[in-house]
This record gives C-alpha cells, structure tokens and sequence, in this order.
C-alpha cells in the first residue's frame, strides 16, 4: 500500500473512476456528441485505471524470488 493514498481514497477513486466516465459517456451520447463521448469513455477508464494502478499494484513484487 503507498504511503501516498489511504484506502478510503483509492476506492473513492474506484467508484468515481467507474461512475464518472460511464455517466459522462451517456450524457454526451444523448447530447448528439458519440465521438467525443467515445473519447471521455476511453479516456476517463484508462486514466482511473493508470491511476489506480499507481496507488494500489506499482509496489508489489510479483517476481520470482
């Protein structure tokens, strides 16, 4: 676990990271915008999960011992 982040807020970012983007993606489809709204799905998804990655699995050591 970093140091950086607590719990609570990587899981906040978790909900809001999974919330946020396929909420936004159905406001803008309904607004007459599929592009930019394929684009902020796409984008909001792989920026939680670089994020996420970042907080929870960068120090872990998977490797052979």
């Amino acid at each position: 676990m970093s140091e950086r982040y607590s719990r609570w807020t990587l899981a906040t970012l978790a909900v809001v990271g999974i919330l946020g983007p396929g909420m936004a993606h159905y406001y803008l489809n309904r607004a007459g915008y599929p592009l930019v709204a394929d684009v902020v799905f796409v984008a909001g998804y792989l920026g939680v999960a670089f994020l996420l990655w970042h907080g929870w699995l960068r120090h872990v050591d998977i490797g052979a011992n």
